[in-house]
This record gives structure tokens, sequence and C-alpha cells, in this order.
């Protein structure tokens, strides 16, 4: 059964299948960056129909499309409302076990977001290494520069004596001449390190604290959410 988001639909009972693995991109040990898996016990005597009829109105939102295949339940969001409280996971897919003397609901959940709050700091890192790069040959080549103009280059750096005003210009308070080496001296700090290295490596902080963040959070709120929706029944009307 698949549909998109729209009326409350009953649940029908499937029969008891191995649960199929995850679909998708997926690589052992690393689709952790981007994948979120969990666990929320719930009443044993709550079937499978019940459970999934609970968590519909958390899962029916604009832009989500439901499937209720065998023993799972999948979902899959084109473009998420800001308002919707699964707009982080892209897609994902929920299924109840039994586990001791309880059971339990699972959840495997899929994040482009989080992908991309991985991916920027290494992104960010490229671009402030690539302006350290860049510094380091402009002034390499402005070394080089200089050497090539040999004696008229230490001409050049010899400090030339500063003029001084004639005592009328002096007496009317004319400002005194500027100082040739000191305003050589003052450009050429100017031109060090025009490519600053620093945004790059305050962004790549910035999105490697949002993604830590982000992955102890995001998941701390999908079990949190699963639960409230588990713990309210659902209404006659609604049924």
């Amino acid at each position: 059964m698949s549909e998109a988001a729209g009326p409350q639909s009953s649940w029908a009972p499937a029969a008891t299948q191995p649960v199929r693995p995850a679909r998708g991109f997926s690589i052992p040990y690393i689709d952790i960056i981007w994948r979120v898996r969990g666990e929320v016990p719930i009443d044993r005597a709550m079937t499978r129909e019940e459970a999934f009829a609970r968590i519909d109105a958390l899962l029916r939102t604009p832009g989500t499309t439901l499937s209720a295949e065998g023993p799972e339940l999948t979902y899959a969001k084109q473009n998420p409302a800001a308002q919707d409280k699964l707009a982080t996971f892209n897609r994902g897919r929920l299924w109840i076990e039994r586990a001791g003397a309880g059971a339990v609901l699972r959840f495997d959940l899929f994040s482009h977001a989080l992908l991309l709050c991985f991916l920027a700091p290494l992104l960010f890192l490229g671009f402030a290494q690539l302006a350290v790069t860049v510094n380091a040959y402009e002034k390499a080549a402005a070394e080089a520069s200089e050497k090539d103009k040999g004696k008229d280059k230490k001409d050049e750096d010899k400090p030339k004596p500063v003029k001084k005003l004639n005592p009328i210009d002096e007496f009317l308070g004319a400002p005194a001449p500027e100082d040739p080496s000191k305003k050589k001296k003052d450009k050429k700090d100017e031109d060090e390190g025009r490519h600053s290295s620093e945004p790059g490596y305050f962004l790549a902080a910035l999105f490697a604290v949002l993604y830590l963040l982000g992955r102890w959070l995001e998941p701390w709120l999908v079990r949190r959410r699963l639960r409230a929706a588990l713990a309210n029944p659902v209404s006659p009307a609604a049924a």
C-alpha cells in the first residue's frame, strides 16, 4: 500500500515476515554520519496496526509519501515544510519487534541535512588551505621579483632624507612631509596576507559544532516525539 499524505486511513494487519534491510546507499561504519537508528519501547499488547495508526499523524504531513509493506512502514519526504517535526530526516522506515517480555518500535532514518553539515567543514577547510597556499605563492613570487631587481632594489631600500618644512610653513602649522621609508613599509604590510584563511576556519568550526549538536539532538527528538505519539490513543472519529 502506497499513498501520499492525505486523510487518515486504517492500517491493515501484516503477516510476520523478516524485516528487509534498509534501502538506499549504505556503507557500514560510515553511513552513521547521515543515518540514525534507535528504538522506542511500546506496550506488548499493542498491535502493529494500532502503533502505526498512532504515529500516522506524526508522519502524514504535506510532501510525505507513506508506504506500508509487510511488517514495516516507510516514508519519503519531498520539500518538507519547516513545521514538519521530522523534516530533518528525508526518508526512513519503522517496524515493531518483540523484545523479551515487551516490544519496541525500531526506526532507521536518513538525513541529508546531517550529511551536508558533516561535509561543510571539509569544504571550508579546503578554502582556508587554498588561501594559505595562494598567500605563500604570492609571497614567494614577490621575493623572487625583489631579488631580480638587484642593485636597483638596494638603492631604493636606502633610507631617504625626510624633507623639512621651511620656517614660514612650520610657523603656519602646515603638516610635516611623510617619511618615504615609513610609507613604503606600511604599504608592504598591507599587501601581505590579502587572502585571509580565518573565515574558512571559523565556518568549518561552526558547521562542525552544528553537526555534533544535531547528531546528538535529532535522534533524541525523534525518540521523544515517537513516545508522545504512541502514548496518545487514536480517537474513534479519526480511526
